[in-house]
């Protein structure tokens, strides 16, 4: 059978595949727009235009959380350079400064009483041996070797043994069965458990804490809270001076899918909640398996409420439920 010239054009297949074409050519520039936009044509070309949003739709979010990881990463490089660089100058710096001045001791007492000298020289020693511990400890806290070996729960038992005769005083308690995070979820609660205590520690002039770490269906939530001065937030997540460090709090938990938020105000104390979701289980968008929160994108299915972390992917969904049920 003869085809008549000009069948191709008349095809209604083609101006939907090559619209599909055009997209796909647009998502390698990064232009997203078209996302969510039928395309016309068969179901089957729907189809392939939902999956093909729910793959733009999941590049567009990596490329906008590789900005805000970047941006975090600097942040939070910044801050602990920051804080290394304070611990060497009010500790090991002026340890080494009075080191110094111990030796020139040393050496004047060597030449009038060596009974004298002996007794200093062993004086230095004692603040060698402290020194080192001190030195040992900034390297924990740059690498705590617990958190590792033993797990989160340990590694912030070690963190407040190390202030146990000083105020303020801390109480923690455990609720639930304690379950492991993902290595990345329990360095980013270590380190908002480290930098939260110290911000109690050096501004909050309280006299009590409680940190408690609560094992919930959901997620691990942990709360610090103290009787301290307080402060009122501002928009920004920085105290009034600064110092807080609550927006890099923020960025940390947000890396591996949790949240931070904070409860203050001037005389009332300092309320820290922090909430960090379990690998691998319930929240969870049934298209790509994203952990995603409650107040997620949802769409209901044979009663029950599904979420999903993009428009493209509730869309993919609502098309063809019992597909991903």
């Amino acid at each position: 059978m003869k085809r008549r010239k000009g069948w191709q054009q008349r095809d209604p297949h083609i101006g939907p595949l090559r619209e599909l074409q055009r997209r796909a050519e647009a998502m390698t520039r990064g232009d997203f727009s078209a996302l969510g936009q039928p395309v016309g044509g068969t179901s089957e070309i729907e189809d392939l235009r939902r999956a093909m949003d729910v793959m733009g739709a999941h590049v567009e979010q990596a490329q906008v959380g590789m900005q805000a990881y970047i941006a975090a990463l600097t942040t939070a490089q910044e801050a602990e350079r920051g804080r290394v660089a304070r611990e060497l100058h009010d500790d090991t710096v002026q340890r080494l400064i009075a080191l110094g001045l111990g030796v020139e001791r040393v050496q004047r007492a060597l030449e009038r009483d060596p009974a004298v000298a002996g007794e200093r020289l062993k004086a230095l020693r004692t603040e060698i041996t402290a020194m080192v511990q001190s030195v040992r400890t900034v390297i924990g806290d740059l690498r705590p070797p617990a958190l590792e070996e033993l797990g989160l729960l340990p590694a912030v038992e070690l963190l407040l043994k190390r202030s146990a005769d000083e105020l303020p005083r801390v109480r923690a308690q455990v609720h639930g069965t304690e379950r492991r995070l993902d290595p990345q979820s329990e360095l980013a609660l270590f380190r908002i458990v480290q930098e939260a205590w110290s911000n109690v520690r050096r501004h909050a002039q309280a006299t009590d804490v409680s940190i408690d770490f609560r094992y919930d269906r959901d997620g691990l939530h942990v709360t610090v809270a103290d009787n301290g001065r307080g402060f009122t937030p501002q928009a920004n997540g920085r105290s009034p001076r600064g110092r807080f460090g609550l927006l890099g709090m923020q960025e940390r938990a947000m890396l591996v899918g949790g949240s931070v938020r904070i409860t203050s105000a001037p005389n009332a104390g300092t309320r820290l909640e922090i909430s960090m979701p379990y690998p691998g289980v319930d929240g969870r968008d049934p298209i790509c398996d994203m952990v995603i929160g409650p107040d997620a994108l949802s769409s209901e299915y044979r009663s029950h409420i599904y979420r999903f972390c993009s428009q493209a992917c509730r869309d993919l969904f609502d098309a063809q439920p019992e597909r991903y049920v």
